[in-house]
């Protein structure tokens, strides 16, 4: 099945989330790791959330990907069935991803602690 996925990043860990993207870690990940991997590269961020679909057959929904991965670097995980790919409006998860390892951050509290890419 498809689902639509909507969570708020976990700030502080998402330069150690970019690492294990890129190092093999999830993409070795059985059964689901090169699709969490998929799926965000498709993901984007809006109004301090991420948004992805990704397929997934377990019951309850991505069980496995939140047990290992999602539920270290998200909070509040909504998740909800749909019959086809969506839309997703925003900002390039990945790209976002990788500009906070290559730029310099500065913590910002009108941004309730999430990096500020100067």
């Amino acid at each position: 099945m498809l689902y639509r996925i909507k969570a708020q990043p976990n700030w502080k860990q998402l330069s150690n989330f970019w690492t294990i993207l890129n190092d093999g870690t999830v993409s070795k990940q059985e059964p689901d790791g090169m699709e969490i991997c998929a799926s965000m590269k498709r993901a984007v961020i809006s109004d301090d959330k991420v948004e992805w679909y990704e397929t997934c057959y377990c019951i309850p929904p991505l069980k496995h990907e939140r047990a290992t991965i999602y539920e270290k670097f998200f909070t509040g995980i909504q998740i909800e069935p749909i019959s086809s790919a969506p839309e997703l409006r925003g900002r390039d998860f990945w790209k976002y991803l990788e500009t906070l390892q290559t730029e310099k951050m500065l913590p910002s509290s009108k941004t309730g602690g999430r990096p500020r890419i100067m």
